[in-house]
């Protein structure tokens, strides 16, 4: 049970924690709901093992010093573990520039370089320009021209616009924001968390069962989840 003890209480104090169990259980629905769209998505560049159990999606903000922070932890779960796939959803919030990489990163994808080009490209310090970012793809050996081409395609539109309405529709405010099975984990939340849900998940516990067992174990706030959503 320590997974979920670590998400209830790493951001949150005690007396909120019957908002944060039920809020637990309304976020997993919401991901239920659009299961099909955030995992099986057709356009999505996954990264790993195509064929691993588990998936992680992260939304991400190139302008976004967390996910920075936080690429150093997706790297290690991908050289620790051959059972993950990993989706990064682009999900441009911060600033006009931040939808130019964006679209950028995924014309890369095109040319089979998505990931070498989404790591240099976060791991440049400062504000990263346009110009920037083109000179990475050239150093990639890209082909510029497809690069730009496909930059201003329909098709990488589309692929943003809708992460951001699946974003939106799971209340993704932030970056960056993970999903794994059926929990949403905010923030960069750090290595050893994420490999308590994956943990978590690879084991097939889901949230519902987690509030089921935490109110037969006698977790008050708990049965009052389970009686109010009929968890039986």
């Amino acid at each position: 049970m320590r997974l979920f003890l670590i998400i209830i209480f790493i951001f949150y104090s005690s007396n909120v924690y019957a908002n944060r169990l039920e809020l637990l259980y309304l976020e997993s629905e919401i991901i239920n709901n659009n299961r099909e769209s955030l995992y099986n998505d057709p356009n999505d560049i996954v990264i790993g093992n195509q064929d691993a159990k588990i998936t992680i999606i992260e939304f991400f903000d190139y302008n976004c010093g967390y996910c920075e922070l936080a690429l150093g932890d997706l790297n290690d779960l991908l050289e620790q573990n051959s059972n993950i796939r990993v989706i990064l959803k682009e999900y441009p919030i911060l600033n006009d520039n931040s939808y130019d990489l964006s679209k950028l990163s995924l014309a890369a994808g095109f040319q089979g370089k998505y990931f070498e080009f989404h790591n240099k490209v976060l791991l440049l310090k400062g504000k990263v320009s346009y110009d920037n970012a083109i000179e990475v793809a050239e150093n990639l050996g890209l082909n510029i021209n497809k690069l730009e081409e496909d930059y201003n395609s329909k098709q990488v539109n589309d692929m943003i616009a809708n992460n951001k309405v699946l974003g939106y529709s799971l209340a993704v405010t932030g970056t960056p924001a993970y999903f794994i099975g059926d929990v949403k984990l905010e923030g960069a939340v750090g290595l050893e968390t994420l490999q308590e849900v994956i943990s978590f998940v690879e084991n097939g516990i889901n949230v519902k069962d987690y509030i089921v067992e935490l109110a037969r174990g006698g977790d008050s706030e708990a049965y009052k989840v389970m009686v109010r959503y009929g968890l039986f």
